[in-house]
This record gives C-alpha cells, sequence and structure tokens, in this order.
C-alpha cells in the first residue's frame, strides 16, 4: 500500500528528530556584505545551495518559496534535485501559494509535483473544493492550505467571521488521501489551538516564528505539540541570512542557527 504524504512526514520528522523545515529565500535587497556580489541568479543559486548543504543534517523539510526564483530562468525546478543529490528522504515542499480553477489548478499540479518533481505545495483553498482538488489526487504528495496565516493582513479575512476555521474544517473534509495539511502561523497561538482542535488529524506547516518573532514554546504549548507530532516549524531568512561570528563561514553561521532552532524545538517538546 502506498504510504501516504502525511505518514511520511511524520515518519521522517520522527527518524531525523527535526520538527525543522528551513525556507529557502533568497532576497538580494540586503547590504553587500550580507549577500555578497555577483548577477542575481548565481547569487540565488549560491545561496539557496549552501543553505541547502549547510542545513540537510538537522531539517526534516526544505521549503523553497517559488517567488523568489520565478526571475531565474529554470526557476526553481533544480531544486528538488538538487536537494536529493544530497539527501533523499528530505520532504521539499514549494512554498508557490497556488489555487484557481479547476484546469489552471491541474496544471499548476502537474507543473509542480509532477514536472518539477516536489513532494508538496503550498495552496490558497478560497476558490473552493475544485481549485484544491488537482493538488490532492496523487496520496504520496501534499498540498498544505493557507488557514491561518502570520501577517497583520490574516485580520482583514483569515481571522474576521473565523474563517480559518472553516477552512480547518474543509480541509480535514478533504483528507481521503491523508495528503492535506495547514499553514498556521506562530503569532497566533490562540487561533492556532482552535485549528488544532478542528483538524487534530492534519500536519500543520508553522511559519512566524525568527524574524517575525513567533514563540516556539507557546505555539507548541497551542498545538499541543507534546502528543501530536504532526507539525514543522519553518525558519527563512533568520538561517539564510545569519550573521557571522569570528571566523564562521556563512554556511558555519547558517548551520549554527539552524541546529539551535531544531534543539530548541526538542527541548521544547520535553
Amino acid at each position: 500500500m502506498t504510504e501516504s504524504f502525511n505518514e511520511r512526514l511524520e515518519r521522517i520528522v520522527t527518524a531525523r528528530r527535526s520538527h525543522l523545515c528551513v525556507g529557502l529565500d533568497p532576497i538580494l535587497n540586503l547590504p553587500d556584505e550580507r549577500r555578497g556580489t555577483g548577477d542575481a541568479d548565481t547569487l540565488k543559486r549560491g545561496l539557496t545551495e549552501m543553505v541547502i548543504e549547510a542545513t540537510c543534517d538537522v531539517a526534516s523539510v526544505f521549503k523553497p518559496n517559488a517567488a523568489f526564483f520565478e526571475t531565474m530562468a529554470e526557476g526553481s525546478s533544480w531544486i528538488p534535485g538538487k536537494i536529493r543529490e544530497r539527501d533523499k528522504d528530505i520532504i521539499v515542499l514549494c512554498d508557490a501559494k497556488r489555487g484557481d480553477i479547476g484546469s489552471t489548478s491541474e496544471a499548476y499540479a502537474e507543473a509542480i509535483l509532477t514536472t518539477q518533481g516536489y513532494d508538496a505545495v503550498t495552496v490558497n483553498p478560497l476558490m473552493g473544493h475544485d481549485a484544491v482538488e488537482p493538488f490532492l489526487r496523487l496520496p504520496e504528495r501534499g498540498a498544505f492550505l493557507l488557514c491561518l496565516t502570520s501577517n497583520p493582513g490574516a485580520d482583514d479575512f483569515l481571522v474576521k467571521h473565523d474563517l480559518y476555521l472553516r477552512i480547518a474544517e474543509k480541509a480535514a473534509s478533504w483528507n481521503r488521501h491523508g495528503n492535506v495539511g495547514l499553514v498556521v502561523g506562530a503569532t497566533r497561538p490562540e487561533q492556532a489551538l482552535r485549528v488544532r482542535e478542528v483538524a487534530p488529524d492534519l500536519p500543520l506547516l508553522i511559519p512566524g516564528v525568527g524574524a517575525q518573532g513567533g514563540s516556539i514554546g507557546e505555539i507548541i504549548d497551542a498545538i499541543g505539540g507534546r502528543t501530536n507530532p504532526r507539525f514543522v516549524i519553518n525558519a527563512s531568512r533568520s538561517i539564510m541570512f545569519e550573521k557571522r561570528f569570528g571566523d564562521e563561514t556563512q554556511s558555519d553561521a547558517c548551520k549554527r542557527v539552524a541546529t539551535a532552532l531544531r534543539d530548541e524545538i526538542n527541548a521544547a517538546l520535553r
């Protein structure tokens, strides 16, 4: 019987003893001393490969943000293969936030999950089931639906009238193949608790720690992480652009902060 995406995610997180998701967001509008020099494509690829190499021993998931690669001729399609050259077990999640009418979603799903070979993708569910369903057809591929994001603008729609809870309820009902997850921001622990109550079986992708200021301890308490291991916590800029100390290389700095985050998560689970 085929292992579902959610089963695989839980198995890998448990085996690696890591709930860490490393985001790959090679933002270039930084001072030269933080980002280096060179043309944009070369710089983005170099930054991305450096972080992959530095953190693959401590992460369970890598999450490239498609927006930062779309100006490159090959986009982000090279990333799954590059990661699997280093470690075939790590899950590669495309943060693309897709979701459109059925035929368009079908094309997005085929491009990301089949042609490019990503294990999972983030999806905007606000156009309803027919926009989400194409991403759910392969049990071994996952879709994380935007539910309770960490940005202030989530108050405009997702939090207003508890829309995020309606999304969580629908997502749970769509989880027939065991491959639906939810994006739930670490900056909103009280609402995250309610999401977990509504959809306890769905894995959570949790952004908002690090640069956005979410508390690892508070979000783990809120989602009952000590008894429910179905979650990963994402950090991006705080890893990719960590300042170096002394004779550290940038790679050493990335590994240091990623390892510290993994260990902080594990300590909060004790």
